[in-house]
């Protein structure tokens, strides 16, 4: 299908995994930047334990921009009747891979780490969260395929929509939370409640998809 010739629901979604690779992009340029000292990246802010990158913006810009695409394409999808096979499969796979690639670029980047003693706790913590929310992507398309061979659809939970809430802002958060201590926090602590949802959402897709999976 042509891009020209999508419905736009389909678009945003083709335009949000599009973005998955510019993100990468500028992971790859903030980190050449940030640990071997290529000047790839413009620092736009800094003081003795706070910087901010230009490329730490254009991510947060970015990433902020496709989250919205997100809850854009979906309302009107269902506002308009425009659900799709096309909708169906490559929307959560663009959710998944811009919201993963993201955690494991952030995790590569170090940027779960603040150097304060005080937060290592919270640190670990947050990383054993963001493991969790990919563990979990993978873990839920594992039921849902074996779902699927006996015609079983579980709509999507609460726990979800919780997830998504707090995760996507979470990670624009992080994304700049070089800036200062209580950025960092903020956005460690939502991601950790992202994590947390994820987790019990996972457990429910279990509870309501196993029987068919033990069938």
């Amino acid at each position: 299908m042509k891009f020209k010739e999508m419905n736009l629901p389909n678009k945003l979604t083709t335009i949000r995994m599009f973005c998955v690779p510019f993100m990468l992009v500028l992971f790859v340029l903030f980190m050449l930047f940030s640990k071997l000292n290529i000047a790839v990246d413009v620092l736009l802010y800094s003081n003795a334990s706070n910087y901010l990158t230009l490329t730490q913006v254009l991510m947060a810009v970015l990433f902020a921009f496709a989250s919205i695409t997100d809850f854009v394409d979906g309302h009107l999808a269902r506002k308009h009747n425009l659900v799709s096979d096309y909708g169906k499969l490559m929307d959560p796979l663009a959710d998944k891979l811009l919201v993963n690639t993201t955690i494991l670029c952030m995790l590569a980047s170090g940027m779960y780490i603040s150097g304060q003693r005080s937060f290592i706790a919270f640190e670990i913590f947050a990383m054993v969260m963001s493991i969790v929310v990919i563990a979990r992507d993978i873990f839920v398309d594992a039921l849902r395929m074996q779902a699927l061979k006996k015609n079983a659809v579980v709509p999507a939970s609460i726990w979800g929509k919780l997830k998504t809430a707090t995760l996507m802002p979470g990670l624009v958060v992080m994304l700049l939370s070089s800036l200062h201590i209580v950025v960092f926090a903020i956005g460690l602590s939502l991601m950790s409640l992202g994590g947390f949802f994820a987790l019990i959402g996972g457990i429910k897709y279990y509870a309501d998809l196993s029987k068919y999976i033990e069938g």
